[in-house]
């Protein structure tokens, strides 16, 4: 692959990539299986007893859940039985005889015939499918207990890093790094003024960073805190009496209501993000911002029409802005102006030298992809940095746990690893698509980078964060937190070979408070209404950790069995007051052994 093809991302995708892709992720897959020595025919075998023996479950489930219902239907009659005899004593005090008579006649009858039902019929019926289907619940935990331990070898060796391993695989050109380190992090702050510190309502939780022709990125995965305003509800019932005429005179009317008061007051809400951060030199005065767009909702013939509708509004805007001394002019391709956006430019010049007919051109056949997402994405420059989110990268796409690859059926293992693996592939490619559409960018080659030294941790602020957030926060909350918990990090000094660094954890502790409403009522009067809200009261806890350097994979370290040891990427961090069941020096020596 060549540099010139990543200039029209989403035709190097559907022509070459996908598939090279898909064929790199079935034969690591493939290696896997081999490395493993499982047998797939033996696991298709065993899966398949299991999912009959599952499906004879269910059908005996349905039955004594039938049963269940006859159970109830004999309650019934039962009760009706108790209720028909009930009815029959005073018939039979008054003179009523016959009525009477057949009444408890019905009423004893079916009190019997319930009881007697119930005791023979459901529950020989009930008792028999229950022993069966406990002797099918048995079985089938003991087939699955096998089929896991068929599938162990294999589940044991997904790491976390082969997503992006096979990712450079199918793109050289875009390195992906194990860590974001300090190296990296001192040249993006030095080169291309990037800050990186977060306010204490953010928090840092994964990072995969890398390179494309030596220009830095990373994307980040981000919990984030944002004390919102929160309506509280609270209900009161009221009655209240009304005389009204009639023909014969006056009767008397209950009313009912339910009244509703509300309070808002201000509680902490959270939220998980991901985004993009790119640093290039070039353009290095320009900033602007845009927005997806309905670009996608069209036709080519409806496009037109819209753009011929439209595109006399950019050149009113240009004469807006110049009498109000802006220097925005409208580019000569009106669809990509009315639909990138980017018109809060304040650099006209750098604007065109980065869009040029070639960068419009692939980024309107991108933003129009079928291919590929479309336009989901916003994209935000300021000076040097690049942000880009976009609405397919959220949640666990790009940050997915091995885990998820587990289970104790081998074609269901084979299809989730090498369907992620297309999807992280497609997901991660289609986010530094919009970069990799613009010629200027892949024309300007980072320096290398040149470490000064002036950041006295061994790694970086960022990993940091991320690796606390892989230990379990309830580790790190104030023990009377009922929230949850954002980290924070700062580096304290070194321990050895180790960073020794603070763990700041905030989070809040919640007071019931009752405020009573005063609401007006249908009866014409105020009333009460009691409203239940809280109040949260913030909390931070301090605790200390080291981040070392270990190496290996995290499948060399998941054998090793060690729960009080976080691994991430070749990095460990373990709780500085913590006792360990095994020295440092101990478990790298173990994880150097190949």
């Amino acid at each position: 692959m060549e540099s010139n093809d990543l200039l029209e991302p989403e035709l190097l995708y559907k022509r070459e990539l996908k598939e090279k892709h898909h064929q790199n992720t079935v034969n690591l897959f493939n290696e896997l299986v081999e490395k493993s020595g499982v047998d797939k025919d033996a696991n298709k075998i065993l899966c398949d007893k299991i999912y009959a023996k599952q499906a004879e479950t269910k059908k005996y489930e349905a039955r004594l859940s039938s049963s269940r219902g006859l159970k109830a239907l004999f309650i019934v009659a039962i009760v009706i039985g108790a209720i028909l005899s009930f009815v029959s004593i005073p018939l039979l005090f008054n003179g009523s005889i016959l009525p009477g008579v057949l009444l408890l006649v019905f009423g004893v009858s079916s009190i019997a015939g319930g009881i007697v039902l119930l005791s023979l019929v459901y529950k020989r019926k009930a008792k028999s499918l229950e022993i069966i289907l406990n002797k099918l619940r048995k079985e089938v935990e003991e087939l699955i207990n096998e089929a896991w331990r068929q599938m162990a070898p294999l589940n044991a060796l997904f790491d976390e890093e082969m997503s992006a391993q096979l990712f450079h695989k199918t793109a050289p050109l875009i390195v992906m790094d194990r860590i974001f380190d300090v190296k990296k992090l001192e040249f993006l702050i030095e080169n291309y003024g990037y800050k990186y510190k977060d306010k204490d309502n953010c928090s840092k939780v994964a990072i995969q960073s890398g390179s494309i022709l030596g220009n830095p990125f990373a994307f980040f995965k981000e919990l984030e805190m944002d004390m919102l305003p929160y309506t509280y509800t609270g209900t009161l019932v009221i009655s209240w009496t009304t005389t009204v005429p009639t023909k014969d005179g006056f009767r008397t009317v209950t009313h009912t209501q339910t009244l509703r008061a509300s309070v808002t007051k201000p509680k902490p809400l959270y939220s998980l993000d991901t985004y993009l951060m790119y640093a290039n030199d070039a353009a290095p005065n320009l900033t602007f911002s845009r927005r997806p767009s309905n670009i996608g909702s069209f036709d080519e013939k409806g496009l037109e029409k819209y753009v011929r509708k439209h595109e006399g509004d950019l050149y009113k805007l240009a004469e807006k802005e110049m009498g109000k001394g802006g220097t925005y002019t409208p580019l000569g391709n009106s669809e990509f102006e009315l639909f990138f956006g980017g018109l809060n430019r304040n650099n006209e010049v750098e604007y065109r030298l980065l869009f040029t007919p070639l960068a419009q051109k692939s980024m309107l056949s991108l933003m129009k992809s079928k291919e590929g997402y479309g336009d989901d994405f916003t994209f935000v420059k300021a000076h040097k940095i690049n942000f880009l989110t976009s609405s397919h990268s959220q949640g666990d796409a790009l940050f997915c746990d091995v885990t998820y690859f587990y289970d104790f059926d081998f074609e269901k293992i084979e299809e989730k690893f090498i369907n992620y693996n297309d999807y992280y592939f497609k997901a991660v490619f289609f986010d530094l698509a919009p970069l990799l559409s613009i010629p200027l960018y892949q024309q300007h080659k980072a320096r290398e980078y040149i470490y000064k030294g002036t950041i006295p941790s061994k790694f970086s602020d960022l990993e940091h964060e991320a690796i606390a957030n892989r230990f379990n926060p309830k580790e790190f909350a104030h023990p009377e937190s009922d929230t949850q918990v954002i980290l924070k990090t700062d580096y304290e000094r070194r321990n050895g070979d180790a960073d020794l660094v603070k763990v700041t954890a905030h989070s809040f502790k919640s007071v019931k408070h009752l405020e009573i409403v005063p609401t007006l009522g249908g009866d014409g009067r105020m009333h009460g209404v009691p409203v239940t809200w809280y109040e949260y009261i913030p909390l931070e806890q301090d605790t200390f950790i080291n981040v070392d350097e270990i190496g290996g994979s995290e499948v060399q370290f998941r054998n090793l069995g060690n729960k009080d040891i976080i691994y991430n990427r070749g990095l460990i961090s373990y709780n500085q007051d913590r006792p360990l069941n095994i020295s440092i020096k101990d478990l790298k020596s173990q994880m150097a052994k190949k």
